[in-house]
């Protein structure tokens, strides 16, 4: 009965590949709270009236000191999801369930997109469990980290939207999943412009459904700004170039962040970083500072494969691009990671160009992609998890 019932509803299938996301995440994170918890710390100063940290735990904790004060400068959306729950259990609130739970909504997206594109259900098994363990997605889930779960809020958000886009394409709320993307990670903002394409017939049609699309923008954009003026003094969200000149290499670097110069190194970093041999089981160990998504994560050729001539493929090949070019700029490549985390910024759009490339042209030759993929993100998780001494 429940079998037939995912069979004939998707939103029952949907919600099963969250379900067991979120319950394979469980496993390998055993739901342990991170002490790198700081939109925990973050909503609990809201919660006192305070824009910055009431009280500054060390400086394991990425704020910058500013003007006598400490301030969490990551994109904010994660500190509201946490409100309601720190509002109850304070600063003992978990961010890693955050996270989990924002996963386990991303895998439920990821199925729904595939599902929406017209692959079959085999297909979209396979690829939801691509994108959960070929990608740093699993590690950023379990992990819980204040970085990592704007990742997983991040593409959980974009394939939301990009599902609204493949189905009723309502702007306001493909304006309020792509508004909640960016929230979490501001690259995905990159993304506006081909959702703006995307809906453009809708908008043409019926000119009043810009006004739901103002209203939710209203909603971010308002707060936002008097968050930052009460912050920076300034309307525009400087956190992040604040702490790159205060507290990172950018006290010794006059170059920005963001720069020319970085793209040798990241394209070397996301084509070529190989991960570390060794002669016992598992023999490859994915290194403490990243791995190549060559390694990590070749199904991701599928998406070369999007028929071309589709307007929905151009569009997410654009998003894709958008969303690179921060990562190819950017003057690190993440630090300690499982992969290359920064990926997941454009990964989603990509996640979509493998659907369609598979409803294109199913082949049984991607299945050792998909294969490499999962297994090896399976394993490499699993030394990360129980056998940290393989790694660090």
């Amino acid at each position: 009965m429940i079998w037939a019932r995912i069979r004939s509803d998707e939103r029952a299938g949907a919600a099963l590949a969250g379900l067991l996301a979120v319950a394979a995440l469980g496993v390998f994170s055993g739901f342990h709270a991170t002490v790198m918890n700081n939109f925990v710390w973050l909503a609990d100063a809201w919660l006192h009236g305070k824009p910055y940290l009431p009280h500054f735990p060390g400086d394991y904790i990425d704020a910058i000191p500013y003007h006598g004060r400490a301030y969490v400068y990551q994109a904010p959306l994660p500190a509201v999801l946490l409100l309601p729950f720190v509002a109850v259990w304070g600063l003992q609130t978990n961010e890693t369930v955050l996270a989990i739970a924002l996963s386990g909504l991303g895998i439920a997206a990821a199925w729904r997109v595939a599902r929406l594109i017209g692959v079959t259900r085999g297909w979209s098994a396979l690829l939801a469990a691509f994108l959960l363990f070929g990608t740093s997605y699993a590690y950023c889930g379990a992990n819980g980290d204040v970085w990592f779960v704007a990742h997983s809020g991040a593409v959980a958000f974009t394939l939301l939207a990009i599902a609204e886009c493949l189905g009723a394409r309502a702007p306001w709320r493909v304006a309020l999943w792509a508004l909640c993307a960016a929230f979490c990670r501001y690259p995905m903002m990159l993304a506006f412009p081909a959702y703006a394409i995307a809906l453009w017939p809708q908008v043409r049609s019926r000119p009043v459904r810009l006004a739901g699309v103002a209203v939710i923008g209203a909603l971010f954009a308002i707060p936002s700004a008097l968050y930052n003026y009460v912050r920076w003094g300034t309307i525009v969200d400087v956190g992040f170039p604040k702490f790159y000149r205060i507290m990172d290499i950018g006290k010794s670097d006059p170059a920005p962040p963001f720069a020319l110069k970085n793209l040798v190194m990241q394209l070397q970093f996301y084509l070529v970083q190989q991960p570390h041999v060794i002669p016992a089981p598992p023999f490859l160990i994915a290194g403490t500072f990243g791995t190549a998504l060559t390694y990590t994560s070749p199904a991701l050729l599928i998406a070369l494969l999007a028929p071309l001539r589709e307007r929905a493929v151009q569009l997410l090949w654009f998003a894709t691009a958008c969303c690179a070019i921060p990562a190819l700029l950017y003057y690190s490549t993440g630090m300690v990671q499982l992969g290359a985390r920064h990926a997941l910024d454009f990964i989603p759009f990509m996640y979509a160009l493998m659907a369609y490339a598979i409803r294109s042209r199913p082949s049984r030759w991607y299945l050792p992609l998909f294969a490499w993929s999962i297994v090896f993100g399976i394993v490499e998780l699993a030394v990360w998890t129980w056998a940290p001494k393989l790694v660090y």
